[in-house]
């Protein structure tokens, strides 16, 4: 604090308050340690009985953590219950949105800062919002390319008059298009603006297009066609086939969304790379192409992307993190020594007795 200009007497200030609370805390313990003393003192003497002094230290211990606990939970931790069910009411824009049922699309709100705020995420699936946990690539993304893209439709929508110009305001936002950026909330008292632009949940490229390193990547994403090519680091290679074909026709679609599992469908008269516009996360996500599980790999930076073989085909993104297994095997172990322990000192017990009154 010094080194960054505060003035040293708000620094002495800061120094004696700090003191005068520790001094303050020390004090207050070292009443309780006496408090307590003498109740273990007088235990000891026989002054009183165990169960008086039991009941006393019970209330001191409660003495001792109340106020300590009110300082860290409070009554400015809660709300009534009718808060709480209407955190956030919707606007129009909103509720707008919400009629659209399909199972998974991202909403982007330029109405106020997209990376601070968090009511749009209370409604929709954001490219916004904030985390202080976020993934350092995502974090990549908006300083390199979102930002830079918002700023692009802001200045775009000043000179719209029909549906066409709106259409065109999102051609070449080539990150907002690859992550599913279907509305766009300008206004949140008018409707959204849709983006016809977004790629969808997957989409088949015809091309993939190698680079040496993650600059390389992230800076290409600006300059390719991203609707028909991907950006593959080169680490990837080796799970590319040479051959791959180009099916103008081919589709792949989302048909089932849970934070946990996404299922698609594919159609193909040739093998594509498939790229999904879903955050690349290897740690714990797994896919399957009809139950068999195979490999997939980055694309475009962040995405995820995969061969998809000819042919109709289901497949399916998991999150079964190993970690989380392994916790889960250990707990139902854990839980069935212990129940298998209380039993048989239950039944040690009920033999001792049936033992005793036989003695008798």
């Amino acid at each position: 604090m010094a080194s960054s200009g505060w003035p040293n007497q708000l620094l002495d200030a800061l120094k004696a308050d700090r003191i005068a609370v520790a001094r303050m805390d020390a004090f207050r313990s070292l009443v309780f340690v006496l408090l307590a003393a003498g109740l273990i003192w007088t235990l000891i003497k026989k002054k009183l009985k165990a169960n008086y002094v039991l009941v006393m230290a019970c209330v001191l211990i409660l003495a001792d953590l109340w106020p300590v606990a009110k300082r860290y939970l409070n009554d400015d931790n809660f709300v009534a219950k009718r808060k709480a069910d209407v955190a956030y009411l919707p606007t129009l824009a909103d509720q707008e949105i919400l009629k659209d049922k399909e199972p998974d699309y991202r909403v982007l709100n330029i109405s106020l800062n997209p990376f601070s705020d968090a009511s749009t995420s209370y409604f929709h699936k954001s490219i916004g919002g904030y985390s202080g946990a976020k993934l350092r690539r995502y974090q990549d993304l908006i300083e390199n390319h979102i930002s830079k893209e918002v700023q692009q439709i802001g200045t775009r929508l000043r000179s719209i008059k029909s549906q066409s110009d709106v259409d065109a305001a999102f051609i070449g936002l080539n990150t907002i298009n690859m992550l599913n950026t279907k509305y766009v909330i300008y206004n949140p008292d008018a409707a959204p603006l849709k983006n016809n632009q977004a790629l969808g949940n997957a989409w088949f490229v015809n091309s993939p297009l190698f680079v040496d390193n993650a600059n390389e990547e992230i800076e290409k994403i600006d300059e390719v066609d991203i609707e028909n090519i991907a950006i593959i680091d080169k680490t990837f290679e080796n799970l590319i086939p040479s051959n791959l074909g180009i099916d103008s026709i081919a589709t792949i679609s989302l048909k089932s969304y849970a934070p946990n599992k996404l299922v698609y469908q594919s159609k193909t008269n040739k093998e594509q790379i498939a790229v999904f516009s879903e955050v690349y996360y290897p740690k714990g996500w797994i896919v399957r192409i009809d139950g068999i599980e195979t490999n997939y790999f980055r694309a475009n930076y962040i995405l995820r992307a995969m061969i998809v073989p000819a042919g109709d085909h289901e497949i399916s993104f998991e999150f079964k993190p190993k970690s989380y297994e392994i916790g889960n095997k250990i707990s139902f172990a854990s839980s069935l020594i212990l129940l298998l322990a209380i039993a048989g000192v239950v039944f040690i017990e009920i033999k001792k007795r049936k033992q005793l009154k036989k003695d008798e």
